[in-house]
């Protein structure tokens, strides 16, 4: 289909197809940053997929037009067919038993991550699978040092930049001096394709990355000339044109093996001195990176390539320049820093200190905040979410696409199981390991063809490295192999394979694979017939729905961006038609939605701020936080009904939002008529996850006592008083409970005790220092009455402080804490005392510490922000 070996067979559609091939490999991975969206690689995306439906579509009409068309049929193909249906069954399996309110979020999880499989993975491996593996590496270094220059013309762009009067897409998408540059860089790509086939389009490959790796590199020596404002999300990390450090360091594992092979093979001066220096600028890059995975899935491509006998035998041969290349990479890696100010940390030093962390003893999700290390306990958890998404549906798993929402379904419960990981709540489209990711997803059916695939290609592989002579084409593709495995190492430790311009290298490089080990007599030529030409229509018409489809998502999320700034300018009517406006032309838009309906309820519109958050969240099902402003909304348009039934929706996807749980009791204490079984079950599950909030314990009480349930009535207040028997109100209620000579709880009697020497305690200054001490002794007796309630030694430390013994105070307190760390009252308590003797930096933290098991407790937030 796509063998242009020689010009003479090249077609008018060939050449539309090779500019566009040129496009996808240098201008994709290279569109440098703007101002569009706030994503800061949504732009490629649709570039991309633009680009893809436009080759799909030039290769319909070419087939409508010339009646005839061959494609390249493969040992893959089939592989690669099951695995697809399997997920599109799994994914009908599960809208079938979906409830209706999920299917419409269902269908655009498909149509997201649907059109990353189809269009990205399976679109990429179709085309590339029908170019030529030609067997013969050419010497393009010529057009490497061109396109060396060309990158550096970037440089002036800030300078030459056209400037619009007008404020409109075209606008800021369009400048003269960047179209002439891409129209060069486009030129010199076709011209490096003018033989299409797998080895010139690495070429493209090796030098788009090679550019992206140098200015992600100057951007984190801070050396940044394209943009005057700060875009480094990631501070010190390199960022680069990938949108993510991550995935141009995944672009660096696919291609490193392979450029190695062009750096051994050639005897050119030239070409060492030019290859090499890719190889150091790669190395370099994956140092200021930082990505551990990648560093992992390099060292496995790498590694690899030495299980080859062909590329062993090759780096034997070539031992001098190897070690030369191997010496000077050490050196780079290991030698690179980061200029700040006096200082010059390396980053690989720095970042391979922090594997220090990783312990068998850590090395578990029952760990304590304190010993949390990021990087590994986050993957930990999502792995654990992944597992219980695969015991739900353990045979076709949530259906394609549908990862993200039954992540966020799942999340609550391992969060209730480990509740010092409450921090590590996230949501993620995919878990850090791609094993994890198809068995959620796919089930055993689709991990097992998933793996089934690469085991089909890999038996290929060998069986064609046993009957192959040496040579160009063996060696390269032997590299090509070490690489995808670097990918799919790199990927159990990270999510590249579902970013769209990684995923579209990674299946180019296994469509490259298939197409060097296939055999060519397994071309199908496909004629003209009702049936193709239909096939063909669709293809068309799927193409420009595609190309409509992106324009209508680009102009949505730049109204969306366009509105965000409005927000942060507080020009709320220009923010809300910007923001309506993106809603309107992608009702998927979420972020759109969700600012939408906060903008609308800060003007105090609460009808149009519900009708916003009910649109977005019938699109993402899964996002919590819209459920919660929804609540809002719903409370300021005075419907109490869906009040309730959203904050009921929030909990069950965050177990541990303690203003929700305020809420809701309110709202079912003043109406009762919502207090069915699922709304009181939230209730107590408050109750139990936030022991020290006095004040649901308050209204749960009265809950029941309107219900008519006076026994449970009892046993709130009864529970609530043992928590915190220093709080008067709860003993008064629960006095008022029982009648005269009714048998009482010991409760009672003890929270009374409690609270008559904390009466006593508060004239502690006017007391003699006789009562003084003599009501120390009787706290202290308290608390070998009571050992287990932590408000006796928090009054006492009080007393200990008010009597000049701010150390023993200290030492009662942080004893209380090394037991419950999560005791509101004692971390209140230690901060006041610490405030007190002007450790600010110790009173600060043990309001964060309260404030991490009570988030949104309006005393810790007020005294952290007093001291602040």
């Amino acid at each position: 289909m796509l063998n242009l070996t020689k010009s003479a067979k090249e077609t008018v559609y060939m050449k539309i197809i090779r500019v566009l091939l040129a496009t996808c490999f240098l201008v994709v991975p290279l569109v440098f940053f703007t101002d569009l969206t706030a994503n800061p690689f949504f732009a490629q995306n649709v570039l991309l997929y633009v680009l893809m439906a436009l080759i799909s579509g030039t290769l319909a009409f070419k087939f409508l037009r010339s009646k005839d068309i061959d494609f390249t049929k493969t040992f893959f193909d089939l592989a690669f067919f099951v695995y697809v249906i399997a997920l599109a069954v799994g994914w009908l399996s599960a809208v079938s038993s979906a409830p209706q309110a999920m299917r419409q979020t269902m269908f655009y999880g498909l149509l997201n991550y649907g059109t990353l499989l189809l269009i990205v993975a399976f679109g990429a491996y179709v085309m590339s699978k029908n170019v030529v593996f030609s067997g013969t590496i050419e010497s393009k270094t010529n057009y490497i040092l061109l396109f060396l220059a060309w990158g550096g013309l970037w440089y002036f762009l800030p300078h030459l930049k056209t400037h619009f009067s007008t404020d409109g897409l075209f606008a800021h998408m369009f400048d003269w001096y960047a179209l002439f540059l891409w129209i060069l860089g486009i030129w010199l790509g076709v011209r490096v394709l003018k033989k299409l086939t797998q080895e010139n389009i690495l070429v493209l490959m090796f030098v788009a990355v090679f550019l992206a790796c140098c200015y992600g590199v100057l951007q984190a020596l801070g050396l940044e000339f394209l943009w005057p404002f700060e875009i480094n999300q990631f501070a010190s990390k390199a960022f680069s044109t990938f949108g993510n450090p991550n995935f141009l360091s995944s672009a660096v594992v696919m291609l490193l093996p392979s450029l190695l092979v062009y750096y051994m093979r050639t005897d050119s001066k030239k070409d060492f001195c030019v290859y090499g220096l890719l190889v150091l600028v790669y190395i370099l890059f994956l140092s200021f990176g930082l990505a551990r995975s990648c560093w992992f899935g390099a060292l496995c491509g790498l590694f690899m390539m030495w299980m080859f006998g062909t590329l062993r035998a090759l780096i034997w041969k070539r031992k001098g320049r190897v070690f030369l290349l191997a010496v000077l990479a050490v050196g780079v890696g290991w030698g690179s820093v980061y200029w700040d100010a006096d200082d010059a940390p390396s980053p690989v030093a720095k970042r391979a200190a922090e594997l220090a962390q990783v312990t068998p003893s850590n090395f578990t999700l029952k760990v304590n905040r304190n010993d949390i290390f990021q990087s590994l306990h986050q993957r930990l958890f999502m792995w654990d979410v992944s597992k219980e998404i695969f015991l739900a549906r353990p045979v076709l798993g949530s259906g394609l696409g549908n990862f993200q929402m039954s992540f966020m379904q799942h999340q609550p419960s391992t969060l209730l199981r480990y509740p010092d990981l409450r921090d590590l709540k996230t949501i993620t489209p995919a878990p850090h390991n791609e094993l994890f990711f198809q068995l959620a997803q796919g089930g055993i059916v689709g991990l097992g063809l998933f793996l089934f695939m690469f085991m089909v290609l890999f038996l290929e592989v060998r069986d064609f490295a046993a009957h192959k002579k040496e040579g160009d084409k063996k060696q390269l593709l032997q590299a090509l192999f070490c690489g995808i495995l670097g990918m799919l190492a790199d990927n159990m430790l990270n999510i590249s394979l579902h970013a769209v311009v990684p995923a579209f290298i990674f299946w180019w490089i296994v469509g490259a694979e298939v197409s060097g080990v296939g055999k060519e007599e397994r071309r199908v030529l496909i004629t003209a017939n009702p049936v193709t030409k239909t096939v063909a229509l669709i293809t068309l018409g799927l193409s420009v729905a595609v190309i409509a489809w992106q324009g209508l998502w680009l102009a949505s999320e730049y109204r969306s961006f366009a509105g965000q700034k409005n927000v942060a300018a507080k020009d709320y009517e220009s923010a809300e038609k910007n923001l309506s406006t993106a809603l309107s032309l992608y009702p998927a838009n979420t972020e759109a939605g969700f600012r939408l309906g906060n903008v609308l309820l800060a003007q105090n519109k609460y009808k149009e701020a519900l009708a916003a958050f009910e649109k977005t969240m019938s699109a993402a099902a899964y996002y919590e936080e819209v459920y919660f402003h929804a609540a809002l909304a719903a409370l300021g348009a005075n419907d109490n009904k869906k009040a309730v039934h959203y904050l009921m929706d929030n909990l069950r996807l965050n177990p541990y939002n303690l203003s929700a749980y305020g809420m809701l009791s309110q709202l079912l204490y003043e109406d009762p008529i919502y207090a069915d079984k699922s709304a009181l079950e939230l209730v107590e599950r408050g109750l139990t996850l936030f022991p020290y909030e006095t004040g649901l314990w308050r209204l749960a009480g009265e809950i029941y006592r309107k219900l008519g349930e006076t026994e449970y009535a009892k046993n709130i207040y009864k529970r609530g008083l043992t928590v915190d028997t220093l709080d008067k109100e709860l003993l008064g209620r629960l006095e008022a409970l029982y009648a005269p000579g009714e048998d009482k709880p010991a409760v009672l009697e003890q929270a009374a005790r409690l609270q008559k020497y904390q009466e006593k305690a508060e004239r502690f200054n006017k007391m003699s220092p006789y009562y003084q001490q003599r009501l120390r002794s009787n706290i202290e007796a308290y608390i070998r009455d009571y050992p287990d309630d932590t408000n006796g030694s928090i009054l006492l430390a009080r007393v200990l402080s008010l009597a000049g013994n701010g150390i023993k105070a200290k030492e009662v307190l942080e004893e209380v804490l090394e037991k419950h760390p999560d005791d509101l009252w004692a971390n209140l308590a230690l901060s006041t005392l610490l405030y007190k003797a002007e450790d600010v930096e110790g009173a600060k933290r043990c309001l964060q510490d309260a404030l991490f098991y009570y988030p949104s407790n309006s005393l810790a937030l007020a005294r952290l922000q007093a001291i602040s």
